[in-house]
C-alpha cells in the first residue's frame, strides 16, 4: 500500500473515530447532568494516571524496539510478558484505587467498588487495545487498525446506549465506554499472530540496540514514570483541584469544553504518527546520534507545522463545534474555548520532544517541562478558579502549558543539536492565524447560530484547512516511502 493510501485509509478511520467521539460527547452532555459527567472525568482521570503512570512507559520500550524484536525473531515473547504485566497492574490498580475511595471519596457520587472496578476494566481494555494498535500500524496491517480503532468507540457508545436505556449515572456510563476498548482488545490476538513473522528479509545484526531486560526497561521507564505523573498533575488534576473550590457541576462544565478542543486535536496528532511512524522508527533502527538528529529533526518540519494550523482551526471555529456536539445544557462554555484551543496546540506541539525522549532512548529530557506544568496547573487552578470556575481553569491550564513548553525548548537545545523548524513554524503561525480568523468572520456573518449553519461554516473552514495542510505537507509527503522501504 502507498502513502497516500495509507493517508487516506487512515483519514478515514481517524475521521469516524472522530466522528464517534464528538457523538459521544453529545449524547454524554444529553444524557448526565453537568455533575454526573464530571464524576465520569474524575474516574477517567485515576484510571489515566494508572495506565500512564505504569503501563505506558513499558509500553513505550516496547514500540521502541518492536521491529529490531520483529527482526530477531523474540517480539511473540515480548508481547506476551507485556499482557500479562497489563492484566496484573490492572488488578492492584483498581484494589488500591477501591481502598482509596472508600477512606477519601476522591470521585464525587459514586460508591469505592464501582469505582474500583471500572478504573480496573478501563485499564485492562485501554492498555491491551493501545498496544495492539500501535503493532499493527508499526507492520502496516492499516486496514485492521483501522476497523479496531472504530470497534472501540462506536462499540463503546453503542454499549452506552443500550445500558442507558433503564437511566444514565456515570457507572452506567464508563461500564458501556468500557465495554468498547474490551471488545477492540481482541485485536491483540491479531498481532500476537502476526508478530511470529518477521518484517524483514534481511538478517538482523548482531546484538539488540533495544535490549529486552528489566534493568534497561527500568532505566528507560523510570523517568517516565516520573514524566507521566508530572503530566498528570499538569493535565488533569484541574478535575479533583477544581471540585474542591467549586463543585463537581463545574468539572463536568469545564469537561466538556475541553473535550471540544482536545478530541479532534488527539486525534489529528494520533492520525499524523499513525502516518509518519513507520518512517520514523524505521529510520531509527540501529542509528547512533547523528542519525537520531535528523531523524527528529525531519519529523518535527512535518509535525509542528501540520498541529499549529489544525489547532488554529479549532480554535477559530470551536463555537460551531459547540453548537452541533454539545448539549443544551453546556452551551455556556463557548466563549472559553479559545484557551482550551491553545492550550491543546502548545501541548500537541511540546509532544514532539516527547519523541526525541523515545527516539533516545532516554526520557528524562522530557523531565524539567513537565516538573515547570506540574507545579504551575494546580496553584494556578487554586488561584484563577475560585472567581470564576471555567474562564479561571481555562486560563490555569494555558499558563501551566505555556511554562512547559518554554521549558522543553531550552532543553532540548542542550540535550541533543536538534533544529527547530523556525521558517516553517512561522509560515505556519501566520497561515493559522489567517484560518482562526476566517471562524470568526463566518461566525460574524451568519448571525443567529443554527446546527445547519455551524455545519455548513465547519465545512468550508475543514476544506480551507485541508488545502493549507496539504500546500504545508507536500514535500514530505512526496518523500514518504513505500510499504515495502519501510520494512525493509
Amino acid at each position: 500500500m502507498g502513502p497516500f493510501r495509507d493517508l487516506v485509509l487512515l483519514s478515514f478511520g481517524r475521521g469516524l473515530q472522530v466522528l464517534a467521539g464528538l457523538v459521544t460527547i453529545k449524547v454524554a452532555t444529553t444524557i448526565l447532568s453537568p455533575g454526573e459527567l464530571g464524576s465520569v472525568n474524575q474516574m477517567m482521570s485515576l484510571a489515566a494516571l494508572g495506565a500512564s503512570g505504569v503501563l505506558a512507559p513499558v509500553a513505550t520500550y516496547i514500540q521502541r524496539g518492536f521491529l529490531e524484536w520483529l527482526d530477531a525473531g523474540t517480539l511473540r515473547q515480548r508481547l506476551g510478558s507485556y499482557f500479562f504485566f497489563i492484566l496484573a497492574v490492572s488488578v492492584l490498580f483498581g484494589l488500591a484505587i477501591w481502598m482509596l475511595q472508600d477512606r477519601t471519596s476522591l470521585v464525587s457520587g459514586v460508591s469505592p467498588r464501582w469505582v474500583g472496578t471500572l478504573v480496573a476494566l478501563n485499564l485492562l481494555g485501554v492498555s491491551a487495545y493501545t498496544m495492539a494498535a500501535s503493532g499493527l500500524n508499526l507492520l502496516r496491517h492499516r486496514l485492521l487498525y483501522v476497523v479496531f480503532g472504530n470497534i472501540a468507540v462506536w462499540g463503546g457508545l453503542a454499549f452506552v446506549l443500550h445500558l442507558s436505556q433503564g437511566g444514565a449515572s456515570p457507572e452506567i456510563w464508563l461500564l458501556g465506554i468500557n465495554g468498547g476498548f474490551l471488545l477492540a482488545s481482541l485485536s491483540y490476538v491479531f498481532l500476537f499472530q502476526y508478530a511470529r513473522r518477521p518484517a524483514s528479509v534481511h538478517p538482523a545484526p548482531m546484538g539488540e540496540a533495544v535490549v529486552f531486560d528489566r534493568w534497561n526497561i527500568f532505566m528507560f521507564a523510570w523517568p517516565q514514570v516520573i514524566v507521566y505523573g508530572l503530566w498528570w498533575i499538569q493535565s488533569q488534576s484541574y478535575r479533583f483541584v477544581l471540585n474542591w473550590v467549586s463543585d463537581i457541576a463545574s468539572v463536568g462544565m469545564f469537561a466538556a469544553a475541553y473535550m471540544i478542543c482536545s478530541v479532534p486535536i488527539q486525534m489529528f496528532e494520533t492520525l499524523f504518527n499513525d502516518f509518519y511512524n513507520p518512517k520514523l522508527y524505521g529510520s531509527l533502527k540501529n542509528h547512533d546520534a547523528d542519525g537520531i538528529v535528523r531523524a527528529w529533526n525531519t519529523y518535527a518540519c512535518a509535525y509542528i507545522p501540520a498541529v499549529l494550523l489544525f489547532g488554529a482551526f479549532i480554535a477559530g471555529n470551536a463555537v460551531f463545534l459547540v453548537k452541533l456536539v454539545l448539549g443544551e445544557q453546556f452551551q455556556a462554555v463557548a466563549p472559553i474555548l479559545i484557551w482550551p484551543a491553545l492550550t491543546e496546540t502548545m501541548r500537541a506541539s511540546a509532544s514532539s520532544l516527547y519523541t526525541l525522549g523515545i527516539a533516545k532512548v532516554d526520557m528524562r529530557v522530557n523531565l524539567p517541562s513537565v516538573i515547570a506544568g506540574a507545579m504551575t496547573a494546580p496553584v494556578l487552578v487554586m488561584l484563577f478558579a475560585p472567581h470564576n470556575p471555567l474562564l479561571g481553569t481555562a486560563l490555569a491550564l494555558l499558563g501551566a502549558g505555556g511554562a512547559a513548553l518554554a521549558v522543553g525548548l531550552y532543553v532540548s537545545y542542550r540535550t541533543l543539536p536538534v533544529t527547530w523548524p523556525v521558517r516553517r513554524i512561522g509560515v505556519a503561525a501566520v497561515l493559522g492565524l489567517l484560518l482562526g480568523a476566517m471562524g470568526y468572520i463566518l461566525n460574524a456573518m451568519i448571525g443567529e447560530l443554527t446546527t445547519g449553519k455551524a455545519a455548513l461554516a465547519l465545512v468550508v473552514s475543514s476544506l480551507v484547512m485541508v488545502s493549507l495542510q496539504y500546500a504545508m505537507g507536500k514535500k514530505w509527503l512526496r518523500e514518504m516511502p513505500q510499504s515495502s522501504e519501510v520494512a525493509a
